[in-house]
């Protein structure tokens, strides 16, 4: 049942434009980014630790991983649960993933290349766990979150950010310096912030009758480079910047950055949701 405000057209009205970077389509994106990436997220393996040990696998149970990338949080479950089905759209980023699986000698890794929009009725068995971490980039909402629940037998987990510091504030940190070119002209002062896209997922969720539980967590990590030039190159590949855009990306990470005996670090602070909900009998109408 809906509710006074319409969280499924919330979501698409400010999710529109958001399913494309730098005017390719988001399998091309990814595609292109895939290594580096992999080269980034595998680092900080703790935080991924923590993450599977929420939820609570035990070693007869499949997994379904939803956006699996390259395989950040599938390698972690494949080693506690049974097997990890690990779909995603790009082709880059499992190839990525299959690099990692053999590395770390893991045999129970299926991968399975698809958007998980067009993933049709039958199309998947059902898993006792599916999960989606910072994946669910879908314009029709209500439908991905529908087939999650329906392929799921024992619980549902979806990680998703809180806030919009995934970039330590370099988005932010351009677009000033583009008003202050500008003489000011720009839409500085201008509230450009939706509406937090956890809360509309958490609140569609309860449009259709699903009661999740939602927690709040603060992650907190390092990066180490050996130089300031290594540190620009990934960010720049990261970004996808111009290479006129470089100067400025230096002098972000110069203030960022900080040194100590191994080279440079950069000490990171974002928060996470994770919205969860156990399957079970239907509640009474």
């Amino acid at each position: 049942m809906t509710g006074i405000i319409n969280w499924d057209e919330l979501w698409k009205a400010t999710h529109k434009r958001g399913f494309a970077h730098h005017g390719k389509d988001m399998v091309s994106h990814w595609d292109a980014r895939a290594k580096e990436f992999n080269k980034r997220v595998m680092k900080n393996k703790e935080k991924s630790n923590r993450q599977v040990a929420m939820l609570s696998l035990s070693t007869d149970e499949t997994v379904l991983d939803v956006g699996a990338g390259t395989g950040r949080l599938s390698i972690p479950m494949a080693r506690l649960a049974k097997s990890v089905t690990a779909l995603d759209q790009s082709e880059g980023m499992l190839s990525c993933l299959q690099e990692n699986v053999a590395s770390e000698g893991i045999k129970n890794i299926h991968c399975i290349q698809k958007n998980w929009q067009d993933v049709g009725e039958g199309e998947l068995v059902q898993h006792d766990v599916v999960i989606s971490s910072n994946s669910l980039g879908v314009y029709d909402l209500r439908a991905a979150l529908a087939k999650m629940d329906s392929l799921a037998k024992r619980a549902v987990y979806i990680f998703t950010f809180a806030d919009g510091k995934r970039d330590d504030g370099f988005r932010q940190f351009m677009k000033a310096g583009k008003e202050e070119r500008d003489g000011g002209h720009g839409r500085h002062g201008r509230n450009e912030i939706g509406p937090a896209g956890y809360l509309m997922i958490y609140n569609l969720l309860a449009d259709m009758g699903i009661l999740a539980d939602i927690k709040v967590m603060q992650w907190h990590s390092k990066e180490q480079y050996k130089s300031l030039d290594e540190a620009v190159a990934e960010w720049k590949g990261m970004h996808e910047l111009p290479a006129e855009k470089e100067p400025e990306l230096r002098e972000f990470l110069l203030q960022k950055l900080v040194k100590d005996e191994e080279g440079l670090c950069l000490h990171r602070c974002h928060k996470q949701v994770l919205i969860s909900w156990q399957k079970g009998e239907a509640l009474p109408a």
